[in-house]
C-alpha cells in the first residue's frame, strides 16, 4: 500500500505512545503498517498491570521482532495536592500552601512539596499543568506564598507544579522509577528514558541500577527538558545513549520564541556526538481530536527533519487521540515529503578509526550509487553509519535480537535479524548471499560491504557489484 511504501523509503523514524488508543491489537497492527518503527511506554501512566499488557500486544503486533520499547520514567514530578476545581480568572487572588488538602472557598491551593517553598520569589511565575495556569508569586511566607492568576482557567487537583526558569532541587530516581526500570528489565526492555536530567550524572545513576540488575545493554535516552541540561548538554550527551528533546518542559524555562533554537543546538550537539536523537512533543496534536494535521504542525515537522532528528515521537496523538493510525500515516507522509532533496550537513567528525573506517563506506556508497549491506553485532557500527547520514541505502544485519531492534531507532538504519556468525571466515560472502535472497540486491547493483572484526569495531569494507541475484 501507499503507507507500507513510504515507511520503508524515508529516513526518519517514527516513535509511537501506546495507551488506550491503540491497546487493541487490531489498531496496533495498523499503526505499525502506516509506520511506526518504535513503541513508547509512559511509565507516568499506569501501573505494572497495565504495562503488561502494553508489552504482550506490542509484542504480538510486531511480527518482524524489530522495533524497539522505549520505557518513559516518570521521574520527580511535582503535583498538586487534592482539592476541588477552582475557577480563576486573569488577576484573581489565591494561596498556595504546603499542604495534603486545599479549599476551593478559600482560595487555597495545596502544594505538598516543601523544597518549592525554599526556592520560590517574589516575582516568580509559576505554571500548573504544563501552563495552563499561570501565577505570579507576589509574596512569600514562609509556607504558603500569596499568588494572582496571570491567564483565566480552572486549577485541578493533582496536576503538575513547575516555577518558570527554575529547576526544583529533586532526585534524579524517584522509588517509581526504580520499581519502573525494574520491570522493563524484566520485560525486555531495549530503551529507558530518564526524565528531568540536569547533569551527567543524573545518566550514570541509571545506568549503575542498569548494571546492577544485569542490564548494561539497555540503552539509557536522557531527556533535555530542564534548563540546566541544556547548559550540561555536551556532558549529558556523552554520558547518555541518545537524547530527546522533550519540547513541553523546555517550554518552562525558555520562551516560546527561543524554542526552535533550542531545538537545533540539542540535535546538533547529539549528532555532534554520533547519538541519536528524537524530537518530541506535540508534533501533530491537533490530531488528537482531529484527522488531519495544522499547516503550522506540518512546518514543524520539516523542521525537525531537516534539523536532522533521528526519530520524531508521537504521545497524545496514538496513546489518547481519536486518530491514531491517521496520525502515523500523516507523519510518515510528511518526513518522506520533508526529507526529498535535503542534503544532511555532516555535523559529526570522526574521533576513532571505526568512526573514519565507517565514514568512509558512506562515502564509497554515495559516490558510486550503491548500498551498504552491513553486520553489526550489537549496534556500533550500525550507529557510525547512521551518524554520517548515508544517501544510499543501509541495511544492517545481526544474529542479535536485541541488537536488531535498537537499531531500527537510527536514522536511515535498515535492520535485520539473520542467523549470520560474525566470526564466520566468509562474513561478506553471507552477507551478499542474504541480501540478494531477501531481494536487497538486484543484478548489477553495488554494494558497498562493512564489519569489524574485533567487538565494537568497524574496520572492514569491500566493494562488490552484483553479477546474478540468484548467485
Amino acid at each position: 500500500t501507499s503507507l507500507e511504501r513510504v515507511a520503508m523509503t524515508r529516513r526518519t523514524k517514527i516513535v509511537v505512545t501506546i495507551g488506550p488508543s491503540t491497546w487493541n491489537p487490531e489498531v496496533l497492527s495498523r499503526v505499525v503498517r502506516a509506520g511506526a518503527d518504535a513503541f513508547r511506554v509512559n511509565f507516568s501512566h499506569g501501573d505494572p498491570s497495565i504495562w503488561s499488557k502494553i508489552v504482550r500486544v506490542a509484542r504480538e503486533t510486531d511480527k518482524e521482532a524489530v522495533r524497539p520499547l522505549v520505557g518513559d520514567l516518570q521521574g520527580p514530578v511535582v503535583r498538586l495536592g487534592k482539592v476541588g476545581e477552582i475557577p480563576v480568572a486573569k488577576g484573581d487572588k489565591l494561596t498556595l500552601a504546603l499542604t495534603e488538602e486545599g479549599d476551593p472557598e478559600k482560595r487555597l491551593v495545596p502544594l505538598p512539596e516543601r523544597s518549592v517553598f525554599e526556592i520560590v520569589e517574589e516575582g516568580d511565575v509559576l505554571l500548573i499543568e504544563s501552563g495552563r495556569i499561570a501565577l505570579r508569586a507576589d509574596e512569600v511566607k514562609g509556607d504558603s506564598v500569596l499568588c494572582t492568576a496571570l491567564i483565566d482557567g480552572v486549577i485541578r487537583g493533582g496536576k503538575t507544579f513547575a516555577i518558570k526558569s527554575k529547576d526544583l532541587p529533586l532526585p534524579a530516581l524517584t522509588d517509581r522509577d526504580v520499581d519502573a526500570v525494574r520491570f522493563a528489565v524484566e520485560n525486555g526492555f531495549d530503551y529507558i528514558s530518564l526524565s528531568f536530567v540536569k547533569t551527567s550524572k543524573d545518566v550514570d545513576k541509571l545506568k549503575h541500577l542498569l548494571r546492577d540488575l544485569g542490564a548494561s545493554h539497555v540503552k539509557v535516552v536522557a531527556k533535555i527538558e530542564t534548563r540546566s541540561a541544556v547548559e550540561n548538554l555536551e556532558e549529558i550527551v556523552e554520558a547518555a545513549d541518545a537524547v530527546l528533546v522533550a519540547r513541553g518542559d523546555l517550554a518552562i524555562y525558555f520562551d516560546l520564541e527561543e524554542m526552535p533554537k533550542v531545538q537545533r543546538r540539542i540535535v546538533n550537539a547529539a549528532r555532534a556526538q554520533g547519538k541519536p536523537v528524537i524530537v518530541a512533543t506535540q508534533l501533530l496534536d491537533s490530531m488528537v481530536n482531529n484527522p488531519v494535521p495544522t499547516r503550522s504542525e506540518v512546518v514543524d515537522v520539516y523542521r525537525a527533519v531537516s534539523d536532522g532528528a533521528d526519530a520524531l515521537l508521537l504521545t497524545n496523538e496514538t496513546a489518547v487521540g481519536k486518530y491514531p493510525v491517521e496520525s502515523v500515516a500523516w507523519l510518515s507522509r510528511i518526513i518522506e515529503e520533508a526529507e526529498k532533496g535535503i542534503t544532511w550537513e555532516t555535523v559529526a567528525k570522526p574521533q576513532t578509526l571505526y568512526e573514519a573506517v565507517a565514514k568512509a563506506a558512506v562515502t564509497i556508497a554515495d559516490l558510486l550509487g550503491g548500498k551498504i549491506i552491513a553486520y553489526s553485532a550489537k549496534g556500533s557500527t550500525a550507529k557510525r553509519l547512521a551518524m554520517y547520514r548515508p544517501k544510499s541505502e543501509v541495511h544492517v544485519f545481526s544474529r542479535n535480537p536485541a541488537a536488531v531492534r535498537q537499531m531500527n531507532l537510527l536514522w536511515g538504519i535498515k535492520p535485520h535479524l539473520s542467523r549470520i556468525d560474525k566470526k564466520d571466515p566468509n562474513l561478506f560472502d553471507r552477507l551478499m548471499e542474504e541480501a540478494k535472497n531477501r531481494g536487497i540486491l538486484a543484478y548489477g547493483d553495488i554494494a558497498i560491504l562493512t564489519a569489524g572484526i574485533r567487538e565494537g569495531a568497524t574496520d572492514m569494507i569491500r566493494v562488490e557489484r552484483t553479477i546474478n541475484a540468484k548467485e
